[in-house]
């Protein structure tokens, strides 16, 4: 099926974070954390835990740049630390650092901030790996350069030039939604950078993906579409505890914002990801070990694009979640980062 006749991609895949804030408003407002504006420019989320070891590895890179002030969280996210931000080709980017272990770099997806990974999911990796989370350009804290489009293959640059920029040697990579597209478009076009990769919610681009459909993707792009109802794309209806305990952690991390201009540019990156066949083309030479995730219900991404991605990289296992949907690695955090362990450890991960 040509990319020209399949459902466009949707506008925002994590601006779903917007609306479970909204849902969590009376929530948010008794967490610890500072003020929570939520809006059609501003995103927010939350997390859980204890660590702070660097590695020597990105000691030196990491105390290169000062705390940005006010950035740090307090109570069961303190264990974050500030967000820090390292020059990489032509922009700012910022991100934290935090546990101990082999590192490990996490990649957002749609219009997501770093606040939209939940503690509860940052608290379990960070027991075993030294983590690297941030924003990709024009959001939150990573400034953006708009005289030149916004694409995924950029922004897998930018995933790069932060490893290189940090001094990160060959950190496994974990990419959700857009992330994972990313992730995949690091391992197809710069499998050099990469130990191994999980990625989770995304799909190949060009002509085979397999797009959000129809009904979802007007639902998720409607401003009439409530909270609850953006919710629902996230989780099943059986769900309801992990919705709770999803809604329970927003604001534990303080809020970041993502304005008009970086919600369009990211739409249009989306979009030209469906023309853009690079990933396709390039990920079968891809030697990096790769775990591809999907919920088995998932209605933004759908979960066929995990089988086309395993049939067309060489080094894929495929592992599907049957009762969860998009948000299947915070649906069922423990089985998540226990599969992802293993895997790490079984690709040579150090």
């Amino acid at each position: 099926m040509s990319a020209s006749h399949r459902t466009p991609r949707a506008l925002t895949r994590p601006r779903l974070a917007v609306a479970a804030a909204t849902v969590a408003l009376a929530a948010v407002a008794c967490s610890s954390g500072g003020g929570h504006s939520t809006g059609a420019s501003s995103t927010s989320s939350g997390k859980p835990s204890t660590h702070a070891t660097v590695t020597a590895t990105t000691a030196t890179a990491t105390t290169a740049s000062a705390p940005v002030p006010n950035s740090a969280p307090t109570g069961k996210a303190a264990f974050l630390g500030p967000v820090r931000q390292v020059p990489v080709d032509g922009i700012r980017i910022g991100y934290r650092q935090f546990g101990s272990g082999p590192d490990l770099v996490m990649v957002m997806g749609d219009t997501g901030t770093m606040s939209d990974w939940t503690v509860d999911l940052l608290s379990r990796l960070g027991r075993h790996y030294h983590v690297t989370i941030f924003d990709n350009r024009g959001v939150g804290y990573t400034t953006d350069d708009t005289s030149v489009p916004d694409t995924i293959p950029l922004m897998a640059d930018d995933t790069v030039g932060l490893i290189k920029a940090l001094g990160l040697r060959h950190p496994a990579l974990l990419g959700w939604s857009m992330g994972g597209e990313i992730g995949l478009t690091v391992a197809a076009l710069h499998p050099g950078a990469i130990s191994a990769l999980v990625s989770s919610g995304g799909d190949l681009g060009g002509s085979e993906a397999i797009n959000t459909p129809a009904a979802v993707a007007k639902e998720l792009n409607s401003p009439k579409t409530t909270g609850p109802q953006l919710m629902d794309l996230l989780f099943p209806a059986d769900a309801t505890a992990a919705r709770a305990a999803y809604i329970e952690q927003l604001g534990l991390i303080p809020p970041e914002k993502v304005g008009d201009e970086t919600l369009l540019r990211q739409y249009q990156a989306g979009q030209a990801y469906e023309s853009f066949e690079g990933t396709w083309d390039k990920l079968p030479d891809s030697t990096i070990p790769m775990l591809i995730t999907n919920g088995s219900l998932d209605r933004i991404t759908p979960p066929g694009n995990a089988s086309i991605i395993t049939h067309r990289a060489k080094h894929a296992t495929r592992v599907m979640f049957p009762d969860a949907g998009h948000a299947m690695l915070v649906q069922d955090a423990g089985r998540f980062v226990s599969l992802v362990t293993r895997f790490t450890k079984a690709s040579g991960v150090e």
